[in-house]
């Protein structure tokens, strides 16, 4: 039954935002499982620029530190901010 009313209240996010914060989730769990470190996704221009490693003019913005009460509050704020997109 709440994983009904769960499912509903995440579909009914738009697109852009729901998209936005399964990466978010989805990155924090791959560094919490230690598929990958912090520092594979950390903003570098010299790795960004000679190195060609592109994905962390994204992925900067993706993780949000260890799971607990901070990832949580941020996720929260973030929420009314993503709902209009």
């Amino acid at each position: 039954m709440a994983y009904q009313s769960l499912r509903l209240e995440y579909l009914q996010i738009p697109p852009v935002s729901r998209a936005y914060t399964t990466a978010c989730v989805l990155t924090t769990a791959a560094v919490q499982l230690e598929l990958i470190t912090p520092f594979q996704l950390y903003f570098n221009p010299e790795l960004i620029f000679k190195h060609f490693q592109i994905w962390r003019l994204i992925t900067n913005f993706l993780f949000f530190g260890p799971v607990g009460f901070n990832f949580l509050f941020n996720m929260i704020f973030l929420y009314p901010l993503l709902i209009c997109f």
